[in-house]
């Protein structure tokens, strides 16, 4: 196939999913479509053995569209025994977030991150 693919997300699925070091605790990546035109990205961080969800917050909202989500999704680490890094497709930290506390320990600013869709939206369209 040759082209760009025309992706859109329709419906809300598991983008990526990591079991920690220790096996205690899961992150997971959930893609919810927002409006027709929208995407949020979703950390979800749950404990393993009594089910309870420790983290839930959207990190990036983005255009439904093929450059929008390839720039939008990254990667997704334990960088510790307890702590989850999440990177966008560009390299940039969004979050770090300690799964025992459910704490932000570092978070990308919402001035940069509208700034950064800004530039997206620009030079992509």
């Amino acid at each position: 196939m040759r082209g760009k693919p025309h992706l859109t997300i329709e419906t809300e699925k598991i983008y990526k999913t990591k079991k920690s070091p220790n096996g205690m605790f899961i992150a997971r990546i959930i893609e919810k479509p927002k409006k027709e035109d929208m995407l949020d990205f979703i950390l979800v961080i749950q404990n393993r053995k009594s089910k309870d969800i420790i983290y839930n917050k959207v990190l990036v909202t983005t255009r439904n569209r093929y450059y929008f989500f390839h720039l939008s999704c990254g990667n997704m680490e334990w960088v510790s025994l307890n702590t989850v890094a999440v990177w966008d497709g560009l390299g940039h930290k969004l979050v770090e977030v300690s799964a025992v506390t459910g704490k932000e320990n570092d978070r990308i600013s919402d001035e940069h991150c509208s700034a950064y869709r800004d530039k997206q939206s620009n030079s992509n369209v």
